[in-house]
């Protein structure tokens, strides 16, 4: 089995998240920044796990543009989705479900939100001060939820 995560980043948090799933996943498994890296065909995978962080209640650039480019072909192949977001429960589910293409959705073997972890010292003023009267928060990290990457990993396996 050859699996595919391809992941849009802004601070890091879906960076670190896509390496520990990779880390669990058997077989062969590549993770792929698609702000940087060019996509292989994904015809060669079994595969494919898309994710991404959530800003703004939209997901990452890149990461919509590519799960709206490729909807066909991924419909196609084991599926995964996931994000990293800062809301929790109900609100944290709708966040998902607006990610990525409904067709998508609907279709994803498993599907998770992987929570999030704030690194300060790499945002803009501006993100500092949005993330402090959105949420409350100055700094430090909520994490990301281990479990929930586990789960995700098993299901996939």
């Amino acid at each position: 089995m050859k699996t595919l995560i391809l992941y849009a980043t802004k601070y890091g948090c879906t960076e670190k998240a896509a390496y520990l799933l990779k880390s669990q996943l058997r077989g062969e498994v590549e993770a792929i920044n698609l702000k940087y890296v060019k996509v292989p065909p994904l015809t060669a995978y079994d595969n494919i796990i898309l994710g991404g962080s959530v800003y703004y209640g939209k997901i990452r650039k890149e990461m919509a543009q590519f799960s709206q480019d490729n909807k066909e072909m991924l419909k196609s192949k084991r599926l995964g989705l996931f994000i990293c977001a800062g809301l929790k429960g109900e609100q944290a589910e709708q966040e998902l479900r607006v990610a990525f293409p409904e067709e998508l959705y609907s279709k994803a073997l498993v599907k998770e939100v992987f929570g999030d972890e704030i690194y300060t010292d790499k945002m803009s003023a501006t993100d500092k001060l949005i993330l402090r009267i959105a949420k409350g928060k100055e700094k430090g990290n909520t994490g990301l939820a281990l479990d929930r990457i586990t789960s995700f990993a098993h299901a996939m396996n």
